[in-house]
């Protein structure tokens, strides 16, 4: 038995058999235990936050909550931290009830990251401020003018596009790569992007970008539905650079483009969770031809599947930014992908004036064979397997995936081994219409 004494310790009665103390220590180590779990539980719950959907009651267009601070950073943006509750996502009708989660729970199936070059973080907004306050999101402010932009379309050989949202005279152009297409075949995709800023012969109109693409869904009968991630310099999208810079974009769409989904977080869809990375934000330190650095800077992007969450998590220089959940997609990407593509694309559009070729560079503006540090490339390159598991990209099959218009105006080489750390990897871009082999009348 257990003895009280006056001074309240407690002693073992020596009278007591050995095993009914044993008994006696067991039960108190389970009611132990059993507090502590109901402490962490209280702990958590309260921990827990739920998408709330704000209005000012003006009109009903989706909106973030009001700022709790603001900041201008040195390149001219201001970032609104927004309680991360009164994210715009909360308008979507799949999240009304949605709990954050407030990171992933699969950590131990995530990839084995190869070594990186980047010692400070590549946004300004982060060296220069640190972090929006905790239980806030950093949002780049837009100006409330600027019309929305949508992408409207995957890579295909076509260069012209007549699809939903296409502009008139609207032309991509493409050095993509990728695996085959097979269904429920995908659960994520990784890769180190060097990060460049091509020369755009029209800024108010061109864009240039590197990006990956996971597919799910057909084109045929509308369900093709995607989640995009890379650099793009979109000075339509951002008006306000200064200078022009790439910026880190995400986009996703569940109907082929048709009137759903947007860039970054402006409209209801990805959830965030980081307090540091601003999707949309500038990436100032970058490599051009012009500046021919002896070393190109990179960003680590990475999109995998959370079966527990039913969640695409995002990935940044390993950090965990946020998430695109499943139920957004209308039934496609729920659990994985029949798609994954690495690579570039220019926008241009055609101009009637006989010109041959949009001169807006891809990448750098330098063709692959101009090789490091000089192209642009993507680099260990790899993908998840709809259990999770990681495998490198075999060039052999990449290469029979490619997608090209024109390799006098951009290409793409896929090689393995000539690097130490850089696994399977990719030069691509180019000049376009600064090439001479590159004439392709309008």
């Amino acid at each position: 038995m257990v003895t009280h004494r006056d001074d309240k310790h407690w002693m073992m009665d020596s009278s007591l058999p050995l095993v009914q103390w044993f008994v006696c220590i067991q039960i108190l180590l389970i009611v132990g235990s059993t507090v502590q779990a109901g402490r962490e539980f209280q702990q958590q719950a309260s921990q827990q936050r739920r998408l709330q959907p704000y209005t000012d009651n003006t009109n009903d267009v989706p909106q973030h909550s009001p700022p709790v601070k603001s900041f201008l950073v040195s390149d001219g943006s201001w970032i609104d931290c927004i309680p991360i509750e009164g994210q715009i996502a909360a308008h979507h009708q799949t999240l009304q009830e949605h709990n954050i989660q407030m990171g992933p729970s699969t950590q131990a199936r995530r990839s084995r990251h190869a070594p990186g070059t980047s010692q400070l973080h590549p946004q300004l907004f982060a060296r220069e401020h640190g972090s929006c306050p905790q239980g806030s999101i950093p949002v780049q402010r837009i100006d409330p003018d600027r019309p929305s932009l949508k992408k409207s379309r995957i890579p295909t050989v076509s260069t012209s596009i007549a699809g939903p949202g296409a502009a008139p005279g609207e032309t991509h152009e493409y050095a993509v790569t990728g695996l085959p297409q097979s269904a429920h075949s995908y659960s994520g995709a990784y890769a180190f992007f060097s990060v460049n800023g091509p020369v755009l012969e029209a800024p108010q109109q061109d864009f240039s970008l590197s990006q990956v693409w996971i597919i799910d869904g057909h084109w045929n009968d509308g369900t093709l539905s995607t989640i995009e991630v890379g650099w793009q310099t979109y000075p339509l999208l951002h008006p306000n650079d200064k200078p022009l810079a790439p910026h880190l974009f995400i986009f996703w769409t569940n109907n082929a483009y048709n009137y759903s989904g947007c860039y970054n977080l402006e409209c209801p869809g990805f959830v965030q969770y980081d307090s540091k990375w601003v999707i949309g934000g500038a990436m100032p330190y970058y490599t051009t031809l012009g500046e021919n650095r002896k070393r190109e800077l990179e960003v680590e992007i990475e999109v995998l599947y959370d079966p527990t969450q039913l969640s695409w998590w995002l990935y940044v220089n390993n950090d965990p930014v946020g998430y695109w959940p499943a139920s957004i997609f209308d039934g496609r990407l729920r659990g994985s992908a029949n798609l994954v593509q690495w690579g570039g694309e220019i926008v241009f559009f055609k101009r009637g004036n006989g010109i041959s070729h949009s001169k807006t560079g891809m990448g750098s503006g330098a063709f692959p064979v101009g090789g490091y540090p000089v192209a642009a490339y993507q680099r260990n390159i790899s993908f998840a397997d709809a259990s999770g598991d990681y495998y490198d990209a075999k060039p052999s099959v990449l290469k029979q995936q490619r997608i090209l218009n024109d390799p006098h105006c951009y290409n793409i080489t896929i090689q393995q081994g000539n690097f130490r750390n850089w696994g399977t990897y990719f030069f691509f871009g180019g000049s376009g219409g600064n090439n001479s082999g590159c004439a392709g009348k309008e």
